[in-house]
């Protein structure tokens, strides 16, 4: 998944939380139909229905709050650069459309304390499959790889952590938290690879596509930071 993917997870995290207790600043108030929450002993699991609501509200965008269609969402371009054993690898994915990310994901704990201006959020998401045009050139697990075409990199049953950091500030006598850090690990259960054109033969290709998706923790791993 890439980071702008998982902003989008933040955005309605921070859309909500504007309202819950002043913790998160967003320009506009929110929408009459978006669930808010107090900030008291409920808050966390308050927070959890809230931003599920509002994840269904949004799939389709939001014209107020300037957020595009959803499903599927669009990624102009996203780079992959990764230069360490045993990973040397150049790989540039452009024109990919994110489907499924919105509709299979639901949010399942938070935990925050916002004392100390920390919100994390614990989610779980069906099913991501990223289709688009990709380019790649180095080495992987020491095997060479070259190529250019069509990609579909989907990821299934994937546990994601969002932690969000942030600062103190104050404005018109209301205390704010401002965003200063995002953080987002990834855990598929599994993840699946597929390049087409690879060496620009099709028997190599298969052969390739077939040793990633063998590999593909080892390979997920390595490269997960840039997703």
């Amino acid at each position: 998944m890439s980071k702008q993917s998982s902003l989008i997870l933040l955005l309605l995290i921070a859309l909500v939380a504007q309202e819950t207790a002043k913790c998160v600043t967003v320009a506009q108030d929110l929408p009459e139909n978006f669930l808010k929450c107090k900030r008291d002993a409920n808050f966390d699991k308050c927070l959890v229905d809230a931003v599920n609501h509002a994840i269904q509200l949004l799939k389709s965008g939001n014209k107020e709050f300037g957020i595009p269609p959803l499903e599927p969402l669009s990624v102009k371009k996203l780079v992959i650069d990764a230069g360490n054993a045993p990973i040397n690898l150049r790989q540039t994915l452009k024109n990919v459309k994110v489907h499924d990310m919105i509709s299979t994901s639901k949010i399942q704990r938070y935990r925050t304390d916002l004392d100390k201006h920390l919100i994390i959020c614990d989610s779980k998401t069906d099913r991501i499959e990223m289709i688009g045009d990709y380019e790649m050139s180095g080495r992987i697990l020491l095997l060479p790889i070259t190529g250019h075409g069509k990609s579909n990199i989907t990821l299934v049953n994937t546990k994601i952590e969002h932690r969000l950091i942030g600062e103190p500030f104050e404005k018109d006598g209301v205390k704010y938290m401002r965003l200063k850090e995002y953080r987002v690990n990834m855990e598929p259960k599994r993840v699946y690879l597929q390049f087409e054109n690879l060496f620009n033969d099709k028997t190599l290709s298969e052969g390739m596509n077939r040793f990633l998706n063998e590999n593909w923790e080892t390979v997920f791993n390595e490269l997960k930071i840039f997703f």
